[in-house]
């Protein structure tokens, strides 16, 4: 019998087909699949474009998986209710997989990033967002959008940069050059004034605007104060996030680890030690880490929750195959 793992995010999708005992057969690569964004019929088209690249990497065919017998297991993005898992379970059935466990991308990536333990995770990236599991519980803190949430994410980097940029202009702050000279770099405009129509633009950009974090990222690493403390403020308000999830699932006072999952943790010690002092202060236990796998492999373990393997053994061969 085999495990087939999709992670579905916004920008790409990614398969992992594996054997049950956790063997890794083939990878592949698709398009975006946020069920959101590209409804069904796009998550099933990107879901199926990654699997057939899996299936060539293995040298197998559906047919032959079908025969023996797979699981096929998705955390896939923007689909956060039951209706959008109905949906979604039953559009992969009718395509020929009797088996489906669909579940939002943060179940994958809390399993990944802590090898299928109970625990906390912080994801951070565009947005950001906790998500929590102990035992049969469930807590979600976050994730509730540029305009009521995202604290600590690439966006919200962003944006605080940019207002310390407005502000020095308007002079309302001391006027930072530097930080203002790399904006206008960045957005590739010649006066701070315009910035306004670029930040205000409809549909929003996120992705692009939050894409300025990178190089705030790079002047804190070269000793800019402003960019510095920017990525701390991040870093608490992500420590706030994860006490809140540890809190609502009784795990303050237990000794583990938070998973720090997406790419503004690769600002590292500028963000991650500041979010470390947050949790210390709330009395957590527990100690900020860098994933253990990438969301993929938390894929593969939910088709292995669901059919009830040693989830210890799975982690161990994958660990193993990874490494290979």
């Amino acid at each position: 019998m085999y495990i087939l793992g999709l992670d579905c995010g916004g920008t790409s999708s990614q398969a992992l087909l594996t054997t049950t005992s956790g063997q890794i057969l083939g990878s592949g690569r698709g398009g975006p699949a946020n069920y959101t964004s590209n409804g069904v019929e796009g998550v099933v088209a990107s879901v199926t474009q990654a699997t057939q690249q899996a299936l060539r990497e293995s040298k197998l065919d559906l047919s032959q998986i079908h025969s023996a017998g797979v699981v096929l297991a998705l955390g896939v993005s923007g689909a956060s209710r039951p209706p959008d898992i109905v949906d979604l379970t039953q559009a992969f059935q009718r395509e020929g997989f009797p088996h489906v466990v669909v579940r939002h991308d943060a179940t994958i990536a809390q399993l990944g990033a802590l090898s299928g333990a109970d625990g906390v995770i912080v994801i951070a990236g565009t947005g950001s967002i906790a998500y929590g599991v102990s035992g049969l519980q469930r807590s979600r803190v976050g994730g509730w959008g540029y305009i009521l949430g995202d604290e600590g994410s690439a966006l919200w980097i962003a944006v605080q940069a940019l207002r310390q940029v407005m502000w020095g202009h308007d002079g309302r702050a001391p006027r930072d050059l530097k930080l203002e000279e790399v904006a206008l770099e960045y957005f590739q405009i010649s006066q701070v004034e315009q910035l306004v129509p670029i930040i205000y633009r409809t549909p929003i950009d996120r992705g692009f605007i939050g894409g300025f974090s990178k190089t705030v990222t790079g002047l804190a690493s070269q000793g800019h104060k402003n960019c510095q403390d920017i990525l701390a403020q991040a870093g608490q308000q992500l420590g706030r996030l994860a006490v809140a999830a540890l809190k609502n699932l009784d795990l303050i006072g237990e000794p583990g680890r938070v998973g720090a999952c997406g790419g503004v943790f690769a600002a590292g010690d500028y963000l991650i030690l500041p979010m470390q002092e947050e949790l210390n202060r709330a009395g957590a236990k527990q100690i900020v880490s860098l994933p253990d796998f990438d969301p993929v492999v938390g894929a593969v373990l939910l088709g292995a929750q669901a059919l009830n393997l040693d989830l210890e053994r799975v982690v161990a061969e994958l660990g193993s195959s990874l490494t290979k």
